[in-house]
């Protein structure tokens, strides 16, 4: 239709979704209707369109902000001072100076504290006073992350608040007892010794939160999200029955448990998971009569999408996740530095950390608008799904014994040990593209170092940082051996290459033409051990079997086609789109003697 046939001012021609159906046919050529729809590897179905059709919740039943059942958010308006809370975690112990790093953040925009304590075994009151001198505590909220402190670690920052004499009425913060968390860091029974002591000593302190209900402890060991939501819904009853074992009211038990969930870089999940949250808590706490009681939830930047690989690409990362936490209305966000995977955090990638929620809340005011995504078929439908399903899993648990019988009988780690190679799969086909690692690898970036301590939990990137680790040995190179002119071989030699990069192989591209012995010669030259002939199919037809028995010839180690299999019998391994990159760079490095621990 040409423009002098549409009046604007009349508005748009209308269109059904069968005229839509119809146009997608067209472009479909055959294929099923069924290409277009992704399925996670939760079963979450996501479909090309959403439409009024697909919206299956009401206005009525989602709520507005600061309603029940909250799915909009917990607040009717946010603070435009400050939306949610910019927290930044420190690692005590890793450096001698943690204090100053504190005292830093804080006068650089950290409005709260996540105190780790993950790299230590024990701390004191003296450690913590130490640790947070010159720190308003009754101005800027610590977010606890015990570890292996457990609940010690928790008592003596209780002490430290009774030391200072802080006013108890103006004191928040959040303890985060969490037994489920801990037991599956460590590969131990769950246990909530100590929680008497910890609830009698806080008894006068009634705006810290004691527990936490985290699905991102989950998530961070392999979870996808619905179940991460289903594991923070079993942590969060249990942890009710815990409290009301101490004798705290189920109200007063419910607004002692925040909940803290993870933000990665699917943005839109991450939008509806944590207004999926929110729905469920209503759920649970509507079973207990206590419909009233709003979650506040904590959002973590997923260690599991972060990488050592091209570091810079983190940021981008740790600023999508941010944005759709802001916008989904976390009330707590710690945004982890770019250089998190590794034990070089600094005063730069601090700083860029906590000025990604600063230019996002003060430049972009992504909070200035109530739930923005709420409307949206896509995020409601999303939301609901997710709800749905997450809600099925949590009764199957409930079921079977709760969240504690299934961490004790390894039941969840058996759960979330699928769930990694479901990831590790997609991760290897490249259908979960990682920039910077397995999608545009720069070999001129160097890689962060190991850390000294594995780190627990699963990251995509794993994988492919071990076998970049292997590479940097030796930096190996690997010559692309083309057949005809640029334009026939230029496509699938780029792809090639940047195949080989993601084990850090280093490419070297041929001349191209058809002088089957002058390219052999050239590969003897490059000083490579690898190769892989690129070129068209019908150049591969006429000259690939010649080509491979020359490179045979001229020592290869390992040669690979850059196209599907063919019958050729001196062709090692193929590499294309969809196809096994990982495994195929395993190889390659394997013919070169370098082969990763198992």
């Amino acid at each position: 239709m040409a423009m002098a046939d549409i009046s604007m001012g009349s508005g748009l021609p209308p269109h059904s979704e069968a005229d839509w159906l119809k146009a997608v046919e067209t472009v479909l050529r055959g294929k099923p209707f069924d290409t277009l729809t992704t399925q996670d590897v939760d079963g979450i179905i996501r479909q090309p369109l959403y439409t009024k059709a697909t919206h299956k919740t009401s206005d009525t039943t989602a709520g507005l902000p600061g309603l029940a059942p909250f799915t909009r958010g917990a607040r009717p308006v946010s603070d435009k001072h400050l939306p949610w809370h910019i927290a930044q975690r420190v690692v005590i112990g890793r450096g001698a100076a943690d204090n100053d790093q504190i005292l830093t953040d804080l006068a650089g925009g950290v409005s709260a504290l996540v105190l780790d304590f993950s790299s230590i075994k024990s701390v004191t009151t003296d450690d913590l006073d130490a640790l947070l001198d010159g720190v308003m505590l009754d101005i800027a909220p610590v977010v606890l992350a015990p570890a292996a402190c457990g609940v010690d670690g928790i008592l003596a920052f209780i002490d430290l608040l009774a030391r200072r004499h802080e006013d108890a009425q103006a004191m928040s913060g959040y303890l985060n007892f969490d037994p489920f968390a801990t037991a599956l860091a460590a590969n131990q029974r769950v246990s909530s010794h100590g929680l008497e002591a910890l609830v009698a000593r806080a008894a006068d302190l009634p705006n810290l939160a004691l527990m936490t209900a985290s699905g991102a402890a989950f998530h961070n060991e392999g979870a996808a999200p619905t179940d991460e939501l289903a594991y923070m819904l079993a942590a969060l009853t249990q942890n009710l029955r815990l409290l009301e074992a101490q004798g705290l009211a189920p109200e007063d038990a419910l607004a002692r448990i925040n909940l803290t969930l993870s933000a990665d870089t699917d943005f839109f999940m991450t939008i509806a998971k944590i207004r999926s949250a929110r729905q469920l808590f209503h759920m649970v706490a509507k079973n207990i009569g206590c419909a009233h009681v709003a979650p506040t939830i904590h959002c973590e930047t997923s260690q599991r999408a972060y990488s050592r690989l091209d570091p810079w690409v983190n940021i981008l990362r740790a600023t999508v996740a941010t944005l759709a936490a802001g916008i989904a209305g976390a009330e707590l966000i710690s945004v982890a530095p770019c250089s998190a995977t590794s034990d070089t955090d600094n005063v730069l990638t601090r700083r860029i950390a906590r000025n990604t929620q600063i230019i996002l809340q003060e430049e972009s005011h992504i909070a200035h608008v109530s739930d923005a995504a709420g409307g949206s078929w896509y995020v409601e439908a999303l939301t609901q799904d997710l709800s749905e399903q997450a809600w099925a899993q949590f009764q199957s648990i409930e079921a079977t014994g709760g969240l504690t019988k299934q961490i004790d009988d390894c039941s969840v780690r058996a759960q979330l040990d699928a769930r990694c190679r479901d990831y590790e799969t997609l991760v290897e086909t490249r259908d979960l593209p990682l920039v910077g690692v397995s999608e545009f690898p720069n070999l001129d970036e160097a890689p962060l170092p190991a850390p000294a301590i594995a780190q627990s939990g699963y990251r995509h990137a794993e994988k492919f940082e071990a076998l970049r680790d292997l590479a940097e040995r030796v930096k190996p190179k690997v010559y692309l051996a083309c057949l005809g002119n640029a334009a026939a071989f230029t496509p699938r030699a780029n792809f090639a290459a940047n195949t080989y990069a993601t084990g850090g192989m280093h490419a070297v591209t041929g001349a191209g033409g058809f002088d089957i012995g002058a390219i052999a010669k050239e590969f003897a030259a490059s000083g490579a051990k690898i190769a892989v002939i690129c070129g068209t199919d019908d150049d591969y037809e006429a000259h690939a079997s010649e080509l491979a028995d020359a490179l045979r010839g001229a020592g290869v180690a390992h040669l690979a086609l850059a196209g599907r299999a063919r019958d050729i019998a001196a062709i090692d391994d193929y590499c294309y789109p969809g196809g096994p990159t990982l495994s195929f760079v395993q190889h390659a490095l394997a013919r070169l003697g370098l082969e990763a621990d198992a």
